[in-house]
């Protein structure tokens, strides 16, 4: 299949998705519209990923494979197809993340209607894998959500306010909703490598307009049941040993160069918490591993 004018782009940062890429994107070509691009960015897998995405791309000419020999980390990647993409609309995808049926339509619906809006995306909740152990199977669980809006919320007003909330939601999920590609462009530009990327994009976004959640979709977050270690997960990310003992100081230093002194200093106790609760984690973390050492048990990191 070929698109000739496709309405929006499907950046897919990946690396080492072997597992479940295939299912993932059969179950993109099963959306209700077909009039997508599909961007893959492979960071150097080294399993069988390049295998199963060449495979796909010459049956589906939709697909777009780029595959880059090292990881150079997962903000680089998720910025490079975003780069790639020259649609009206964008949306990143998780490679085993899962959306409803309708779920680009909906919101690239949402989109057309209201110009003040810049990113729509469907209530959000998160799944566990599990294997079945009578038949084998991976198996979806998804976890029931306490809150409404617990990991996307609606966000409108004043931009102030709007920046504001957003600081103090702190949740990652919204920035998987369906973009106006030139606003997410212009949002990322001013970003490097950092913790706390993600929110950086949505602080930024959210300047050129609202955000909405619609219940008539949905997307599943996948969660491992293990616990993650933020510095194992800032080591593949390729971070370096400062921004790791500092987690949220560059975090901090954008906003001030990038909100301005006024915003800045309106939530300088937020900052203030953020630093020492990032601090507080990574100390947590090394003593943890210092147990775990003394016990000879399993390494993080």
């Amino acid at each position: 299949m070929q698109n000739i004018n496709p309405l929006i782009s499907i950046g897919m940062p990946v690396y080492n998705e072997e597992n479940r890429l295939r299912e993932r994107l059969e179950s993109i070509d099963d959306q209700s519209i077909s009039n997508f691009k599909i961007i893959i960015s492979d960071n150097g897998s080294n399993d069988k990923t390049q295998e199963i995405c060449e495979e796909l791309s010459k049956k589906d000419k939709r697909i777009m494979y780029i595959r880059h020999e090292k990881n150079k980390g997962g903000f680089w990647n998720f910025d490079f197809v975003l780069r790639q993409a020259k649609t009206k609309y964008f949306v990143w995808a998780s490679g085993d993340d899962i959306w409803s049926k309708e779920f680009l339509e909906k919101n690239i619906k949402v989109l057309e209607k209201n110009e003040n809006i810049v990113g729509s995306i469907g209530e959000t909740s998160i799944f566990n894998r599990i294997k079945n152990p009578s038949t084998n199977k991976i198996e979806i669980k998804v976890l029931r959500n306490t809150k409404k809006f617990q990991y996307v919320h609606p966000v409108s007003g004043d931009k102030h306010k709007k920046i504001k909330f957003l600081l103090n939601y702190a949740m990652s999920a919204p920035v998987y909703a369906v973009y106006r590609t030139n606003k997410l462009q212009k949002a990322i530009k001013s970003i490097e490598t950092m913790w706390m990327w993600d929110l950086a994009v949505l602080v930024n976004i959210i300047k050129e307009g609202d955000f909405e959640v619609i219940e008539s979709a949905f997307l599943h977050k996948h969660q491992t049941e293990r616990s993650t270690s933020v510095i194992e997960y800032m080591k593949k990310g390729k971070f370096s040993l400062i921004q790791i003992l500092f987690l949220n100081v560059p975090f901090t230093f954008w906003c001030l160069k990038n909100l301005g002194l006024k915003i800045f200093l309106k939530n300088f106790v937020y900052f203030i918490k953020l630093n020492m609760e990032g601090e507080y984690t990574i100390i947590a973390e090394v003593v943890r591993m210092c147990k775990r050492i003394t016990y000879r048990q399993k390494k993080y990191w």
